[in-house]
């Protein structure tokens, strides 16, 4: 498989090249922006992601050896057409999957030396990874019910459900609450990778399955807890293609047998980005 080929597996010198094949330092780690934005003469913005396009590098290799001009010009043939891995060794390690959209054109520097500049690396939406962006810390957002401005962003798809607003500690969210009845949902869809889905587990919540694109993932995830807790982690999947994806949860109509009642309450939604 294309992702498989990686560009720059070695993150030093790689004696079968006499080189290295990462690019040289002071490249900018570029994320288009893909979000479109409205704003009325009165009221809030609105904005809506308008694009997946992905992450974006302007890279060059100067004073290179001949082997790894080589290198990067079959890559750039290669993959025309396909894509590949680069790794960003100093950036975390992070993997990209893309391919070359602009040319590679090698100058002769000095005696067997070679400089390629400025070749534009795109990341390409949809296709699998080997290794899959997993810093929850730092490279991660959290979509929230409702956003900032109050526009409620989680959309109810059967069923009836309310917005509740509830307070952990020092900290105010809005919760989209349902009672469980069988084939109740609501979705929330998002641009970026992997997901980590959040709700509340107390004692009168009940069974839930999840769905990824229409496509059922997790099956009776059990929201009982002999008290109430919050918002918890129930649910995360990392392993997801740069794309939109939509993150359905399904209410079962069932519950533990220790459970008051078969509720379900959306908090939180992370997204990998």
């Amino acid at each position: 498989m294309p992702q498989t080929d990686i560009l720059n597996r070695c993150k030093g010198f790689d004696p079968a090249l006499g080189d290295t094949m990462n690019p040289n330092f002071g490249f900018t780690r570029k994320r288009p922006i893909t979000r479109g934005l409205k704003k009325a003469v009165g009221g809030s913005p609105y904005t809506r992601d308008t694009s997946n396009t992905g992450h974006s590098f302007t890279l060059s290799w100067i004073n290179r050896t001949w082997a790894c001009v080589q290198r990067l010009k079959w890559y750039y043939e290669q993959y025309e057409d396909g894509f590949f891995t680069i790794i960003d060794h100093d950036g975390g390690g992070r993997h990209f999957v893309g391919r070359f959209t602009t040319e590679v054109n090698p100058v002769e520097t000095a005696n067997g030396k070679w400089s390629v500049e400025l070749v534009t690396f795109e990341e390409i939406p949809k296709v699998p990874m080997m290794q899959y962006p997993n810093d929850w810390a730092h490279d991660s957002i959290r979509l929230a019910v409702c956003n900032d401005f109050g526009d409620q962003k989680l959309c109810p798809t059967t069923g009836t459900w309310a917005l509740n607003p509830r307070t952990l500690g020092n900290v105010h969210y809005t919760t989209l609450d349902d009672a469980g009845t069988l084939g109740d949902s609501a979705t929330y869809e998002y641009k970026g990778y992997g997901f980590r889905l959040w709700l509340l587990k107390g004692p009168e919540f009940g069974l839930v399955n999840v769905l990824l694109d229409g496509v059922q993932i997790a099956t009776n995830l059990d929201l009982y807890n002999a008290a109430d807790v919050g918002p918890q982690m129930v649910f995360m999947n990392e392993a997801v293609p740069l794309d939109f994806h939509r993150v359905q949860v399904v209410a079962t109509g069932n519950k533990n047998g220790a459970a008051t009642a078969a509720g379900l309450s959306w908090a939180f939604l992370d997204v990998m980005r």
